[in-house]
């Protein structure tokens, strides 16, 4: 393996394995893990029907989150942050005793 990252139960959590399933994994191998472990290492101990949501938890599956500015072209799932421009309407309305409701649109 090229990369081999560091991963906890909560990242496998975040990469959206239920709690329970995680904790029922994490109770059966409470001797033989640490808090966090190198994706490898974690793949040996797990049978292959769960390793789906580690490897995504270790962004090694082509789905990730990124930052950045910049343009390009391909395929993909992913979170980000960037900047936009927006438009919109607004309206409200007042009451003769100084109270007023107001929104937008």
């Amino acid at each position: 393996m090229d990369r081999d990252p560091i991963i906890t139960a909560d990242d496998v959590i975040r990469a959206g394995a239920c709690f329970d399933g995680v904790m029922t994994v994490v109770s059966r191998l409470h001797k033989r893990i640490a808090a966090a472990m190198p994706v490898s290492a974690v793949l040996r101990l797990i049978p292959e029907s769960e390793r789906g949501y580690v490897i995504r938890a270790a962004e090694m599956d082509g789905y990730g989150n990124g930052n950045g500015n910049g343009d390009g072209y391909g395929y993909g799932n992913g979170n980000g942050y960037g900047n936009g421009n927006g438009y919109g309407d607004g309206y409200g309305y007042g009451y003769g005793d100084g109270n007023g409701d107001g929104g937008f649109s």
